[in-house]
């Protein structure tokens, strides 16, 4: 190849290198992706170890809610469904009732035997406090009520609570019939409560029995904060709960509280795992809504 033909690609080369150069240059820079300021906040969700959930203050509304509208076994919650109905009867408290053979239910501590005798008013106090299923189905019959007329019973007081999402079958819990709502139950705790006879038995950790031949027995209540064997929600007083369980609806608890301004709210617990877990969920529930809202 010729000197000068290799200067001439030379020459060629540098021109092309040269002119991408000036073209590279004059064009704009590329974009840079800013990078973000802040996080995204997602909202914190609280899940709790219950089947359903509810924290319910009359003032403000739902404060804390977990699938508080799917209608799931009550087991003795049912009982105060019972107490409003027995109230609207207006028995006579001291008047005695002696148990049949057909009273006798299952499924807790009885205190109450067929063939004894016994106030309406001690039947009373073991359905409330006891949770004993004897008594409350010996409470039913004490009033004058068949199961159809306690069925129709509680139809009326859920018709005048306009509460849809309930049916119960009979007067303990025991079948797995009895079903509500968590909102259902919030609203007949509330109902029970406000009832001057409930609020006075609900908030005995112990009571005593007699009966008629003089047979006498201590009964205890089944609600651990009543008892002080649960710690309360902080700056919260209750004013009265209760209990429940059947296989079918694991471990229950409804209560009414009040904080020193005179504000209530109401807890509910349907489907805890276990016996001891319902109170301690309640402390943790009503804390974590007073945080929030109070």
């Amino acid at each position: 190849m010729s000197k000068q033909r290799l200067t001439i690609i030379l020459l060629f080369n540098l021109t092309l290198w040269l002119g991408a150069g000036w073209w590279s240059a004059s064009q704009p820079a590329a974009p840079t992706i800013a990078k973000p300021t802040s996080t995204i906040a997602w909202p914190n969700f609280q899940v709790w170890p219950a089947s359903s959930t509810l924290v319910w203050s009359p003032d403000k509304g739902i404060l804390v809610s977990q699938d508080s509208r799917r209608l799931r076994p009550i087991a003795s919650l049912s009982k105060m469904i019972t107490a409003l109905v027995v109230l609207n009867e207006k028995p006579n408290w001291q008047a005695h009732y002696k148990l049949k053979n057909e009273d006798e239910r299952y499924g807790n501590i009885s205190y109450i035997y067929p063939g004894e005798e016994i106030s309406i008013n001690d039947l009373w106090h073991l359905s409330l406090m006891a949770s004993d299923n004897t008594a409350t189905q010996a409470l039913i019959r004490a009033v004058g009520l068949s199961d159809d007329d306690y069925r129709q019973k509680v139809k009326a007081l859920a018709e005048r609570l306009q509460i849809k999402d309930l049916t119960i079958d009979e007067s303990t819990g025991l079948s797995t019939k009895n079903q509500a709502s968590a909102e259902a139950i919030a609203i007949i705790t509330r109902e029970a409560l406000s009832q001057e006879k409930v609020r006075e038995v609900a908030s005995l950790a112990r009571y005593e029995i007699k009966t008629a031949k003089g047979r006498s027995q201590q009964v205890t209540n089944t609600d651990a904060f009543v008892r002080g064997a649960a710690t309360l929600p902080q700056g919260w007083e209750i004013v009265g709960g209760k209990t429940g369980y059947i296989d079918e609806a694991g471990y229950c608890f409804a209560a009414l509280w009040q904080d020193k301004q005179g504000q209530t709210v109401v807890s509910v617990i349907l489907g805890a795992q276990a016996k001891e877990t319902r109170f301690s969920l309640t402390k943790d529930l009503i804390n974590y809504a007073t945080k929030k809202y109070y």
